[in-house]
């Protein structure tokens, strides 16, 4: 009863810690991919592998130990189709608003009113599919590209755990062990990454958001901001709860961002640069909003909460999110949508 009481309070907490530290550290999963492929500096990306790790090995340890119990939030089903067509939309919207959702509401904290227009439209977009003229499209994506799991919920551990010759709770620390100490070695690894504090402290702190989460909705959900930016301009708009654990988090990042901005005196307004800076930012918050929704989760909901669960679902996004982001950034170079796919399909990375 504590928990449900204070878990809006811990939202906006736990989104205040996450909005410093990624605006401290220029945390950006979309950043991270244009600096591999421009400057072939893997920080920015080590920090989102480190935080990765982190949130998979800190959650499936309150899972194990009953604290917090993740099966509820896993579903029955692969949902692959809204996960790759989802993901891929909000992969390429990334890169044609220069950053995820999250990067959008840390810029809000310190000035941007060209952010602040972004997630207006990631808002009315989410709305769209959840509620209005683009439910029908979502539900579809849904029930067509669905593959239901007869033997287990579609976490990667209780799908191999559910073999008769295997012990499920051995599968489930195996499993866990094996990705979160991949990715966390494979962060750690570099000595840049090693020597950058503002990354790695931002890769640990953001990834223990993600436990901490659980632990304050008692399991309930974690960190996600496109779905609940639809939820909070539905409340704003129509009436609604409002105080809840999804949008007091939305809300407490640009409360962290703003704080660490102005403590580090980096408060500055920003606008649309030029006519051509409008359009192509409105664009890619509409695909950011529609994939988020459809796909349940951005590169937070899904690429760090979700992975935190094994969530295959969540796997499948991710992918989808990479590959949309590299179609979004070599849209820029080749000057064209199928050009840029012909060389994100030929070159990649």
């Amino acid at each position: 009863m504590l928990v449900g009481i204070l878990s809006p309070w811990f939202g906006l907490g736990i989104g205040a810690v996450v909005g410093a530290a990624a605006f401290l550290s220029n945390f950006c999963f979309l950043g991270g991919v244009s600096d591999i492929l421009f400057a072939r500096d893997w920080r920015r990306m080590r920090a989102w592998m480190l935080a990765a790790g982190v949130a998979l090995l800190a959650t499936q340890a309150l899972d194990t130990l009953g604290l917090v119990a993740i099966d509820p939030v896993l579903r029955p089903n692969v949902l692959w189709l809204p996960a790759l067509l989802g993901g891929t939309c909000f992969g390429f919207g990334m890169a044609l608003a220069g950053g995820c959702v999250n990067r959008a509401l840390v810029r809000i904290g310190a000035g941007s009113v060209k952010s602040l227009v972004i997630v207006s439209v990631v808002a009315f977009v989410s709305v769209l599919t959840f509620f209005g003229a683009l439910e029908p499209l979502g539900s579809a994506l849904a029930r067509v590209g669905s593959f239901e799991l007869m033997v287990a919920p579609e976490g990667l551990h209780r799908v191999i755990g559910a073999f008769p010759a295997f012990d499920s709770k051995l599968v489930q620390c195996l499993t866990t062990a094996v990705i979160a100490s991949g990715l966390i070695a494979a962060s750690l690894a570099d000595a840049w990454f090693r020597h950058s504090k503002d990354q790695w402290i931002a890769g640990l702190l953001i990834g223990l958001a993600i436990p901490a989460a659980w632990a304050a909705t008692g399991g309930v959900q974690a960190l996600n901001f496109a779905g609940p930016l639809g939820g909070l301009a539905l409340a704003l708009a129509v009436g609604g709860p409002l105080v809840t654990f999804g949008t007091f988090s939305v809300i407490g990042v640009p409360v962290g961002s703003f704080i660490a901005a102005a403590a580090t005196r980096n408060l500055a307004l920003e606008s649309f640069t030029d006519r051509a800076d409008l359009p192509r930012n409105l664009i890619g918050a509409a695909l950011m909003g529609f994939g988020g929704t459809i796909a349940l989760g951005c590169t937070f909901g899904q690429g760090l909460s979700g992975l935190s669960t094994l969530s295959i679902t969540a796997m499948l996004t991710i992918a989808a999110i990479i590959f949309g982001c590299l179609w979004g950034i070599r849209y820029f170079e080749a000057g064209g949508v199928w050009a840029g796919l012909k060389m994100a399909l030929k070159r990649g990375v």
